[in-house]
């Protein structure tokens, strides 16, 4: 985890980064870049800086916006992403994005040899528009977040990641009328994690949640995350204590608390193994 100090970009973003192999750039998708940033109105993005230039940002990003609004202007078109809205840019062409307020996004900076024509076809779906609105229920931004875990963890082969990047653009390609689709056993038991990060969560448990044995449902979360479902717990749970570190002035031992763990020390170790700081200096740096 980095954390990144791009102006207009807040303390508590996160960017990550991946080296794809020559057979991932042959035959899958990949991804280069990503991150979760919260932003405040001084964030600007032009394509003539230095990072535009770099390859890992030289090829398609999608960004998802949980908060606030983000202008985007792009060779041809300009627009406002709205909270609950995706967009879908490619970056080798003119482009620049802002925001005038508070906002946080999800984004993926990814390449693959079927993207320039999978890009083509999902802008042609939604008429040409590179903004596109998502039903309140949709799996895609939880997708996304499982992407970003997957490289800052280093927890999924290349093979996996490309198969998650694959099921969002097909997601965007061909879209589930949201009457049609339930919720997968995976997308109940993330948002039961996330709605539980304070209380002890077993596998046994989250099995129970979604109607399958303990064996099957880790196996199925996964392959569909990366992540077995205790790393994806402990993962909720340290974003959530960064969080309550950087914006509160909360105890560590209060965060530990809130965070579900059972005693500070616990927490100490577990946060300091992932992090690779103590929360005090977490906090202090």
């Amino acid at each position: 985890m980095q954390v990144y100090r791009e102006s207009g970009v807040l303390p508590t973003s996160q960017r990550f980064f991946a080296v794809p192999s020559p057979m991932a750039r042959r035959v899958f998708f990949y991804v280069t870049r990503c991150g979760r940033y919260e932003y405040d109105a001084h964030f600007f993005f032009q394509d003539d800086c230095g990072v535009a230039r770099l390859d890992s940002h030289r090829n398609f990003f999608l960004l998802y916006l949980k908060s606030g609004h983000m202008h985007f202007q792009l060779q041809s078109t300009a627009f406002t992403l709205q909270a609950g809205q995706l967009a879908l840019v490619d970056c080798r062409a003119p482009h620049a994005f802002f925001t005038d307020g508070p906002a946080a996004s999800l984004w993926l900076h990814f390449d693959g040899a079927l993207s320039p024509a999978l890009f083509s076809e999902i802008l042609s779906l939604h008429g040409g528009h590179q903004n596109m609105d998502l039903p309140p229920e949709s799996p895609i931004p939880g997708q996304i977040d499982a992407v970003i875990d997957a490289v800052a963890l280093g927890s999924a082969s290349e093979a996996v990641r490309s198969q998650q990047l694959y099921g969002i653009l097909c997601a965007l390609l061909l879209p589930t009328q949201p009457s049609e689709r339930a919720a997968s056993p995976v997308e109940t038991a993330m948002a039961y994690i996330q709605s539980h990060l304070a209380q002890p969560i077993s596998v046994p448990q989250l099995a129970a949640a979604v109607n399958l044995s303990p064996s099957h449902f880790s196996r199925l979360f996964r392959s569909s995350t990366g992540l077995s479902p205790h790393a994806y717990i402990v993962q909720r749970r340290i974003d959530a204590a960064k969080h309550l570190l950087l914006t509160t002035d909360l105890t560590v031992k209060e965060i530990a608390g809130r965070t579900g763990y059972r005693s500070e020390v616990n927490f100490i170790v577990s946060f300091t193994k992932k992090v690779g700081l103590s929360p005090t200096a977490f906090r202090t740096r």
